[in-house]
């Protein structure tokens, strides 16, 4: 890597390619409005990303300047602590960002202002590093602080760049042997020395610690310092895919923004190791890793907001697919979908695959089975994404710190939108994801009590797929409640989804069934009459408090129904249909407004709420694009023989099972 062999290669790319020599002259634009700036590194050392975010409503601010940041959902302008910090910190990366991609124009092209403007970047954090103060966000000094940063994490990030950076300068013979000794002992080792404080093992911090001691070991030909970022036997590479990753390659934290984040970090070892002709690349566990997300995404390419992540779309990652798919011929369907602009795009973009296709392993249709995250896929794939199912149930690991209170959560994607989400995340900085976000009520599971889940671990007891298509799967948690058993049924069929939920509790207890959707309610045959209810009637901990504008209606256990429209001007008429069944005795119906994701607004919200000892939820859902009149879903439960016959119109019954199988 970043040898001028390695440039001319590159070079004679872009000559062969057109598409190739526009990512280039995209990428160089990008870089030139920095050279017409006077360089004005902060003197000062940055904060915590996550306080980045509106105290009103969570939204990422926009800067104005360095003391002045604005809301663009409500138009609030922020200033002082801790945002001015936060904008501090992104000035240093940015710093970080363009000296590498200043250092690899250099190489692309020459042209001396390029090399001349990044060594410059490099030489004053070399003079600059040792003044600035150890901190965590809050001004303290620990192990887990950085000097640029306010913690190891962020440090290994930036330092990542300035490593890049120097390596492709270095390899030109841009320094003299006096600079690049500086940038060594004043910058790159001293700022390894402040990472390696903080050891981390099974997290995403320590893929970034080893991803910058890789690229330091690079730039510096450094063979000990690379094989302690590799084989380190409690941190290193290995270890992370190990213990870290699941055979099905799916990050621990069960949350689809880490596992792009970590991959990140991999990735850029990997690449690292290039230096050394080490071929990290064929791990199994690292593709599997770019595997995981293709098995899994929804039929519109994106994967749904689970623990601490938004809504990821694989496109956002396209880039990482183009290594992907030159080094072991996995993801190019992702890479073509992408715009090709990215510095990995000129890089390993527009040649052919070194390893070979590896796409007919892409599951389409059935079970895919996160196993050491605890998630299954109940995949019914089409021909568009207007036609394609997909239910997903999170039962598994917690996550870590980055685990919601959401067993046996339900996520459906059908008639081409997610109707039903999970909460999502706000930035960490806002009480608001701790306070609703991460708790019980946010989710689409039961609630015991009015009060979150503990954290607890459940199995999936079996599945089942038929000659039709249809899949069903069981799965249990104890441990979520004391002396509680949840269970839950989800049957996937052509034209619906059935949802069973069965609840035993040693004492009589209340019990909320609840869905989220982004669609609208609307007035149907059989909906509920509702009436307006106290803003805390549902309750005020554990998240209940963000249920607003609450309405009210009973429910004498007979069936009733409900209706969602899609909430988007491009879903005109597109419908999400419910019928609830089988209420053992009377039950109370709530539905609600809740706060979202600021890029949702928010989220109509629905609670089933009963009492007793041990009660069943049965619900069907069915997704319809344009629903036309005269096409009415109805449900029965036949309770002796545990089945639901469900009708769509005039069409024949369909019989789907609610039973629920041994214990």
């Amino acid at each position: 890597m970043w040898s001028k062999e390695f440039f001319s290669r590159v070079q004679d790319k872009c000559k062969r390619y057109p598409q190739a020599m526009n990512a280039y002259e995209h990428f160089r634009r990008q870089a030139e409005p920095a050279l017409d700036k006077p360089i004005d590194i902060p003197l000062s050392g940055g904060g915590w990303s996550h306080d980045y975010n509106c105290p009103n409503d969570g939204d990422r601010l926009v800067l104005i300047d360095r003391h002045h940041h604005r809301c663009p959902t409500c138009s609030s302008v922020w200033s002082g602590s801790p945002w001015d910090e936060v904008a501090i910190a992104n000035e240093h990366w940015n710093y970080g960002r363009i000296c590498r991609n200043a250092a690899l124009i250099y190489a692309m092209e020459g042209g001396e202002r390029w090399g001349e403007w990044a060594k410059r970047v490099l030489l004053i954090y070399a003079r600059q590093y040792d003044r600035y103060p150890l901190h965590d966000r809050y001004g303290g000094a620990g192990h887990t602080s950085g000097k640029v940063m306010c913690q190891t994490l962020s440090e290994a990030s930036w330092l990542c760049l300035l490593a890049q950076g120097y390596h492709i300068l270095e390899r030109q013979g841009v320094f003299t042997a006096e600079e690049s000794r500086m940038i060594a002992d004043q910058l790159l080792l001293p700022a390894l020395d402040v990472i390696a404080n903080n050891p981390a093992g099974i997290s995403n911090w320590q893929t970034y610690h080893n991803a910058a001691k890789a690229l330091v070991a690079a730039a510096l030909g450094d063979e000990e310092m690379m094989r302690q970022a590799v084989h380190d036997p409690e941190n290193g590479f290995y270890f992370q895919m190990a213990n870290s990753l699941g055979e099905d390659g799916f990050w621990y934290e069960g949350a689809w923004g880490y596992h792009f984040y970590t991959l990140e970090a991999q990735t850029l070892i990997v690449l690292a190791g290039e230096s050394f002709g080490l071929r990290l690349y064929e791990e199994p566990r690292f593709q599997s890793m770019f595997r995981a997300p293709l098995e899994c995404m929804l039929p519109d390419g994106t994967l749904p907001p689970i623990h601490d992540s938004g809504e990821v779309s694989l496109t956002r990652y396209a880039h990482l697919y183009e290594m992907a798919n030159r080094y072991f011929g996995l993801g190019s369907e992702i890479v073509a979908r992408g715009p090709r602009e990215s510095l990995y795009s000129i890089l390993f973009g527009f040649e052919e695959a070194q390893g070979g296709r590896n796409q007919a392993e892409i599951a389409d249709d059935g079970f895919v089975h996160l196993q050491k995250a605890g998630m299954l896929f109940m995949k019914r794939q089409a021909s568009s994404p207007e036609l394609g199912r997909v239910a997903t149930i999170d039962y598994g690991e917690h996550g870590g710190w980055h685990g919601h209170q959401d067993k046996l959560n339900l996520l459906y994607y059908a008639g081409g939108h997610p109707w039903l989400t999970d909460a999502g995340m706000l930035p960490y900085g806002n009480s608001i994801h701790f306070d609703y976000f991460k708790q019980t009520a946010a989710h689409n599971t039961v609630a015991i009590g009015g009060r979150s889940q503990a954290e607890a671990e459940g199995v999936v007891e079996w599945t089942r797929a038929h000659p039709d298509g249809t899949l069903e799967a069981v799965m249990a948690v104890d441990g979520a409640y004391p002396g509680a058993r949840l269970r839950r049924k989800v049957v996937l069929h052509a034209d619906v989804l059935l949802d069973v939920f069965h609840v035993q509790c040693e004492a009589e207890q209340q019990v909320d069934w609840i869905i989220h959707t982004q669609g609208r309610p609307a007035a149907g045959a059989g909906s509920p009459e509702w009436s307006p209810a106290a803003e805390a009637a549902l309750g005020t901990e554990d998240g209940y408090a963000f249920f607003r504008d609450v309405r009210r209606a009973d429910s004498d256990g007979s069936r009733w129904s409900m209706e969602w429209t899609w909430d988007d001007s491009g879903g005109s008429g597109d419908r999400l249909q419910l019928i609830g069944l089988a209420a053992e005795n009377a039950e109370e119906l709530y539905l609600a407004e809740t706060t979202a994701m600021p890029a949702v607004g928010k989220r109509s919200s629905l609670v089933r709420r009963r009492r007793g000892r041990e009660t069943v939820f049965i619900s069907i859902f069915r997704a319809v694009r344009g629903l036309a009149e005269g096409e009415p879903l109805q449900a029965d439960y036949d309770s002796a023989a545990q089945q639901v016959r469900i009708r769509i119109g005039g069409g024949a019954p369909i019989v789907l099972s609610a039973e629920l199988g041994g214990q």
